[in-house]
């Protein structure tokens, strides 16, 4: 059982309205450091005490300065990404343990990624850089390039956990695929990959676990089939944030990707927390990341624009008003956003700042240059949002 962080009303450990904030563009994007200390430090403490470990998903943040701090910690396995542009902002910062997440099927992309993979990682020295394949062609392609600059890499299969958008199906399909690896002197076989995205989001606490439970047994006979075939998986990776602690109580992955634990979002906040846990929302990790927005132009009374809309949140799905008191909140186009005062008319006027809880924090993310960084209130700095855009 997990014990819940804080209540069931997020807040912000800063002013945005203080004067340390003068001098902070609007909108931006604000990384509160205590909150997401803690998240850090709260996953690895809970992974410590049922020794398990986690391998980050670095899609969150886009971040090499993030995943540097996750590293740190005792209980990861290298970090993963999601894109080879991520791919290539880690290694270019000297992060060495990547697992790609998205399976590869053209010339250009396999040219990118076999080039971050060093010729330390040819030697195997343990797993360096890896991907993901779950096609004959994403096989010969990534065998071809290896072999022309003669290095070498670990591959997973991704299995599909029956939402089609990547993966190939458990059973006969993985084996097969992991005998044509195996003919493939550049490629290693390192094992599986199953990641059930459309599980993170489900409301229902019980249907996660029901769900993630039968995903993860056809996994465990998936790699048994493997074994059986001679084709041992020391990593079977996946799971998320939304399923961390059911995917370590179920006991078949050798690690879990969680991502948006370190920043926490709307959208988390309105499942349910897990069976056995705290009643309420999913809360056992904080609030971190936030937007920045200022108050300015009010043309109808009872209501107040503010300068933060489709170019400034992730659109699927609405933020949340936390500060200097809970409002709501909907879009009024590309760079606006309007808030339904209510009883805060006093407390939110024009010039004013407001602190939004992301409501998505990934693509949130992708929308911005930096992390403006806040410690006990005040600014202390910035960190690039390294790999932008969607290559």
């Amino acid at each position: 059982m997990r014990s819940a962080a804080n209540g069931a009303s997020p807040t912000v450990d800063f002013d945005p309205n203080s004067s340390a904030f003068d001098a902070l563009p609007t909108p931006s994007l604000v990384l509160e450091l205590g909150a997401f200390e803690r998240n850090l430090e709260r996953m690895n403490s809970y992974l410590a005490a049922r020794n398990q470990q986690a391998r980050p998903h670095t899609k969150t943040h886009t971040s090499p300065e993030i995943a540097t701090r996750q590293l740190e910690r005792s209980r990861t396995v290298g970090v993963c990404c999601a894109r080879v542009a991520e791919l290539e902002a880690l290694t270019g910062h000297g992060i060495r343990d990547v697992l790609l997440t998205s399976p590869i099927s053209t010339a250009e992309k396999v040219e990118r990624f076999v080039a971050c993979c060093s010729p330390q990682a040819a030697a195997g020295n343990g797993f360096g850089i890896c991907t993901v394949v779950d096609s004959a062609l994403g096989v010969e392609l990534l065998a071809a390039e290896l072999e022309r600059r003669g290095r070498q890499a670990h591959v997973l299969i991704d299995l599909d956990p029956g939402f089609h958008r990547t993966g190939i199906s458990f059973g006969p399909p993985a084996v097969d695929l992991a005998h044509v690896i195996g003919r493939h002197r550049h490629l290693k076989f390192a094992g599986v990959q199953m990641y059930a995205g459309t599980l993170m989001h489900l409301r229902s606490a019980s249907q996660r676990r029901e769900q993630a439970a039968r995903l993860w047994q056809r996994t465990r006979e998936t790699v048994e089939a493997l074994e059986a075939a001679g084709l041992p998986c020391p990593i079977i990776t996946g799971g998320g944030t939304g399923t961390f602690d059911l995917d370590i109580s179920i006991g078949v992955a050798t690690d879990v990707q969680v991502g948006s634990y370190v920043f926490m979002d709307a959208q988390y906040r309105e499942i349910e927390d897990s069976p056995g846990a705290t009643e309420g929302p999913f809360d056992f990790f904080e609030p971190a990341l936030f937007v920045i927005a200022a108050a300015v132009s009010q043309p109808a009374p009872g209501l107040i624009t503010v300068d933060a809309g489709f170019k400034a949140l992730s659109c699927d799905h609405a933020p949340e008003v936390i500060a200097p008191t809970r409002v709501g909140f909907h879009f009024a186009g590309d760079e606006h956003g309007i808030l339904e005062l209510g009883e805060a008319a006093e407390q939110i006027t024009l010039g004013s700042r407001v602190a939004l809880l992301v409501s998505h924090c990934d693509p949130t993310v992708n929308l911005h240059r930096d992390y403006h960084l806040v410690r006990d209130g005040r600014l202390v700095g910035t960190w690039p949002v390294a790999a932008r855009g969607f290559a």
